[in-house]
């Protein structure tokens, strides 16, 4: 009797443990709160889209999960006066969990309060104007979804609100779901208990702040291709492998002279630019077979995307995979998306 109790308590904790795995397997977000649907909040705040729900009073709540991502969005020293508004220009501290990817190296700020002055105008991967976006860089669009990526919950905070509401206001215009983006306010109002203090003062008085403690996002300008300043810059086949040697990264149009479609493609890329500030280079079918190019597009027009000096995508004019491409604007522009 003694053993046949045993035995059924022993099963009835592994069927237990079993079942709490599958559980968790299943569900791995159980024991974390739901999340509520982002709510911009009432009042001044709410004019700059700090959420009602989860704001800087209740982000503990949601933190540590495998399906969000933490965006604070300071500078580690911003240019602009934010002292005067009763911040600190200097990222003094920050809630644990969050990594740092300053929004004036994403796109130029404006709309702020007066007092503050200027921020940084340096350069950035967007230029904002009358709430359009253009991208500066060939990499611009590929570094912003991989900073905040579509598939995740995207948390946003910064020192007062102000560029984290901007940052969703961006990411929404560019195609991002608004559902997943919640604009968690300012770190100068955090009092929980994950906070990271930054700034401290030494034995003899002195202020001084611990950046090492930050996980920062750096964006070397330097090594990005900028996008040219009109929709189509030609370059000759030297250029081409000078590019390619360097590693650039870069859209090229092959054009045709004289072809009905390369004209069609042309128009395309032209409405494209303007759209997205996505710009190409040109070169011309008989130079393209004077490089490393011709051993992947041998019939145009076409488009290529090179990526670190390789190929890594082309419209294929001798395919019917392609045709629609070719024929319609939006596949075309769709297809740019997804190879950029």
């Amino acid at each position: 009797m003694k053993k046949f109790l045993w035995i059924s308590i022993t099963s009835a904790v592994v069927l237990a443990v079993l079942a709490f795995l599958l559980g968790r397997f299943a569900f791995p977000y159980r024991g974390l709160p739901n999340l509520p649907a982002p709510e911009v909040t009432e009042g001044q705040r709410g004019e700059l889209g700090i959420d009602k729900n989860i704001n800087e009073s209740t982000i503990d709540q949601y933190l540590g999960r495998e399906d969000a991502v933490y965006i604070d969005l300071r500078m580690l020293k911003d240019p602009g006066n934010y002292e005067a508004i009763g911040g600190d220009s200097y990222l003094s501290g920050f809630v644990n969990g969050f990594e740092v990817v300053p929004f004036p190296y994403i796109v130029n700020v404006s709309g702020l309060p007066e007092a503050v002055g200027k921020t940084y105008t340096g350069p950035t991967l967007f230029t904002e104007k009358d709430g359009v976006y253009k991208a500066n860089y060939v990499e611009s669009f590929a570094i912003l979804e991989s900073l905040f990526p579509k598939d995740k919950k995207l948390f946003l905070m910064c020192g007062g609100g102000g560029y984290a509401g901007m940052m969703k206001k961006m990411l929404v215009s560019l195609g991002w779901d608004e559902s997943q983006i919640y604009v968690v306010g300012g770190y100068w109002f955090y009092e929980g208990d994950f906070n990271v203090p930054v700034k401290r003062t030494t034995a003899d008085g002195k202020v001084v702040y611990d950046f090492y403690k930050v996980p920062y996002h750096e964006i070397d300008f330097s090594a990005l291709t900028p996008v040219p300043s009109t929709g189509l810059v030609k370059i000759s086949a030297e250029t081409y492998d000078k590019m390619v040697k360097e590693g650039q990264s870069f859209l090229l149009f092959v054009d045709q002279v004289g072809c009905s479609t390369a004209e069609y493609l042309a128009g395309y890329i032209k409405d494209y630019s303007k759209k997205t500030g996505v710009s190409m280079y040109k070169i011309m079918f008989e130079d393209v077979k004077k490089t490393s190019l011709h051993d992947f597009v041998k019939y145009y027009p076409s488009v290529a995307v090179i990526k670190d000096g390789e190929v890594t995508a082309w419209l294929k004019a001798d395919a019917e995979e392609d045709a629609d491409e070719y024929n319609n604007y939006e596949a075309f522009s769709n297809w740019l998306k997804d190879n950029i």
